[in-house]
């Protein structure tokens, strides 16, 4: 079965507020690795288990290029060279603490170098794409050649081995290897079957290992074009492969939608057997895209000879570009979508090591003193190497109270050294009207344990950097105590449980007031009024209400909710006891039992006016004018809804009002009897309804003679 993606940092959450109440202290907690990921680490880093330490210091060198795609050292080891686009060209960068920019060294015809390898004689080799083509390069002048003309779209990875007399280069359109020889002659060694083979490393003398996509297939390739298939991903694409003693590391991505794999710089075609995203065709030449608009998940694998594969590191949105094995057979994850380098131990915990501003880590390479990046989105080389002492610190990102708030105390588990600054401001990037970058105030610590007061601090936002001056600095655990300034609820709307969708209905006092139609036979009025209101609580907090109630008519307000508050949103009144008529209610919202008295907010609002009608409708004035009977509909309230008639018991019919409308409290009708009734005396009961629900009904007798 194949392995599937899973993010490695299960545990713990984001930075998170305690749920409170009201004025009552809250504190944001930052204690796990993907806590402190979503801050800046400039010369430090984030350990697995969420602590920050000095890391390593990042130097930028500058580049005229959009990105820096591939890198290739040169055989003393002495200079880095990096390929680039969207002009094809060739940087030189020398390796060495004191050493100096990078400058170009050559410019093909070709809009992308997209690999490079360099041979025992100082000569680089330069694939680029489109076009297949491969051009030699004097190391020292720069001078370039044609050298090998290829016949695929592109050329993915060159390899070559140890004296320089053949150089494997994997392409894309289609999916092969080819063998060079010295002289630029190629032979085709083998073919993948896939769309592209998109890197290449040793396994043994002679034998290569190969990554394809769009299958995602890992294969060892013998030196007689021999191949099997070591492990077939469920993925688009494996990008880079590493090897460290007797495993096998493997950066594999897969991206969620065909579109974003056409707008990654990656190749990708239609899926293979088990994969489960379809990348889109190979980037047009040129055309490197901005970091967020890929959509992909990622994947570090270590395959053991044995045939014994784990995921060692997950990225669940983003993709990897680069795998370098640095010192102590730690390995290095380059990330395509955050600038984020990732170390990989051999205890197989992952930490991130270094977080470049550059949105697009692409290649790397190992030096003496660390290593070199190149990136995209911009196009930068940085030189990395352990940070020195006073060089590491910790940005947090921006902590929001939702509200404006007083901030108090950090406290902070960690070394006795670190030194803590804040800053806060309204709004939510920081700019110049945020305060100045402010040292904590009464600071002590004690047993591992920190703690210093916020100076001045009254904001919806903070921030805080913490400096990690010396090699054991550490900070590992930090709380932010605040209490957010009180907010006022508000009572928005009050409302009828069973006519929040009934329509307006006339004289009975608006949208609010009115009740529901139902069907005649399911008709069931009640003296209840099921009174709800609508609450805007911008501090969630446990709010108690008072209500009041009065007829329109009338100023006095009398207490309708009792002597003690209500605790919910509702309240139901048995209106038995007044008179009909179109009453106002009032309701008094307070968070005064979790806000001190002094502090405590409330609101009053006044409801449109509802109808109170507990009385039925009178049926008057029943006289038969044969084949007719005639009457009227009177109510005192509200508006009469439906008027039926039965004779002599049987089922009920419809009576429609002389004016075709039901739209008054007092409704004229008349009623055709059917000429089939038989002679003798019948019973006609007419019944009806206000808007109310309240029936009445009379009865008439009459005489039918044939």
């Amino acid at each position: 079965m194949k392995p599937r993606f899973s993010c490695i940092f299960a545990a713990a959450g984001l930075l998170v507020a305690t749920v409170a109440l009201a004025t009552t202290t809250r504190f944001f907690r930052q204690a796990t690795a993907k806590d402190f990921e979503e801050g800046e680490a400039t010369s430090s880093m984030v350990l697995p288990n969420g602590e920050v330490i000095p890391g390593m210091k990042a130097t930028r060198l500058a580049l005229d290029a959009a990105f820096a795609w591939c890198v290739a050292l040169s055989p003393d080891g002495r200079t880095a060279y990096f390929g680039t686009g969207d002009q094809g060209r060739i940087y030189s960068v020398p390796v060495g603490v004191s050493a100096g920019e990078a400058k170009k060294l050559a410019e093909i015809d070709a809009p992308w170098v997209t690999a490079l390898t360099a041979r025992s004689d100082a000569t680089l080799l330069a694939g680029s794409t489109p076009g297949g083509r491969i051009f030699a390069v004097d190391g020292s002048t720069g001078s370039s050649r044609p050298f090998a003309k290829l016949p695929a779209e592109h050329v993915w990875a060159l390899l070559s081995d140890a004296k320089g007399a053949r150089t494997y280069a994997a392409t894309g359109i289609p999916g092969q290897v080819f063998v060079i020889d010295g002289k630029g002659k190629e032979r085709l060694l083998w073919d993948s079957g896939d769309k592209h083979v998109m890197t290449l490393a040793w396994a043994d003398k002679g034998v290569l290992l190969a990554g394809t996509a769009d299958r995602a297939i890992l294969y060892r390739v013998h030196p007689d074009g021999r191949a099997q298939a070591l492990h077939d991903f469920e993925a688009n694409e494996i990008r880079a492969i590493a090897r460290i003693a007797d495993a096998t590391y493997l950066a594999v991505n897969a991206f969620e939608r065909p579109s974003d794999a056409q707008a990654a710089p990656v190749p990708g075609a239609q899926p293979g057997k088990g994969t489960k995203v379809s990348p889109g065709p190979a980037p047009a030449s040129g055309a490197q895209p901005r970091a967020d608009q890929v959509k992909a998940h990622a994947a570090v694998y270590r395959l053991d000879d044995d045939g014994r594969i784990e995921q060692v590191l997950a990225l669940a949105d983003g993709y990897f570009t680069a795998l370098l094995v640095g010192p102590g057979s730690q390995l290095y994850a380059a990330s395509g979508t955050q600038g984020k380098i990732y170390r990989i131990s051999s205890d197989r915990t992952a930490a991130l090591a270094i977080d470049l501003p550059e949105r697009q880590a692409l290649s790397l390479v190992s030096t003496p003193e660390g290593f070199l990046v190149g990136t995209g989105d911009v196009g930068a080389i940085f030189r990395v190497r352990p940070a020195s002492s006073s060089e590491a610190s910790y940005l947090s990102k921006v902590l929001d109270a939702d509200g404006p708030a007083r901030w108090g105390f950090l406290r902070w588990t960690g070394s006795a050294d670190l030194v803590f600054e804040t800053r806060a401001g309204n709004t939510a990037k920081p700019d110049k009207s945020w305060s100045d970058w402010t040292r904590l105030e009464s600071v002590s610590h004690h047993d591992q344990q920190g703690q210093g007061k916020v100076a001045g601090a009254q904001a919806r936002y903070l921030q805080y950097r913490v400096g990690l001056p010396t090699q054991s600095s550490a900070l590992r655990e930090l709380l932010a105590y605040y209490v957010p300034h009180n907010q006022r609820a508000r009572v928005t709307e009050v409302y009828l449980a069973d006519a929040a969708t009934a329509p307006a209905a006339a004289g009975a006092g608006g949208a609010a007031g009115s009740l529901a139609t139902v069907a005649p036979g399911a008709r069931s009025h009640s003296s209840v009024l099921k009174l709800r209101w609508k609450v805007e609580n911008p501090d969630n907090d446990e709010l108690i209400y008072r209500l009041w109630f009065r007829q329109e008519q009338q100023q006095v307000w009398r207490l309708l909710s009792g002597p003690d508050p209500l605790s919910k949103p509702e309240y139901d009144w048995n209106t038995d006891s007044v008179p009909d008529g179109h009453y106002l209610i009032r309701v008094w919202a307070s968070d005064e039992k979790v806000t001190p008295k002094d502090r405590a907010l409330d609101f009053t609002f006044d409801s449109q006016s509802f109808l109170v009608d507990n009385t039925r409708p009178a049926v008057v004035d029943l006289q038969a004018q044969l084949p007719r009977v005639t009457g009227r509909v009177h109510d005192a309230a509200s508006v009469i809804s439906q008027i039926e008639f039965s004779i002599d018991g049987n089922d009920w019919r419809p009576a429609s009002p002389d004016d075709g409308i039901l739209d008054e409290m007092s409704e004229a009708f008349s009623i055709r009897l059917p000429p089939s009734l038989a002679a003798g005396p019948h019973i006609i009961t007419v019944r009806a309804w206000d808007s109310a629900d309240n029936l009445g009904s009379a009865h008439l007798q009459v005489q039918i003679n044939k």
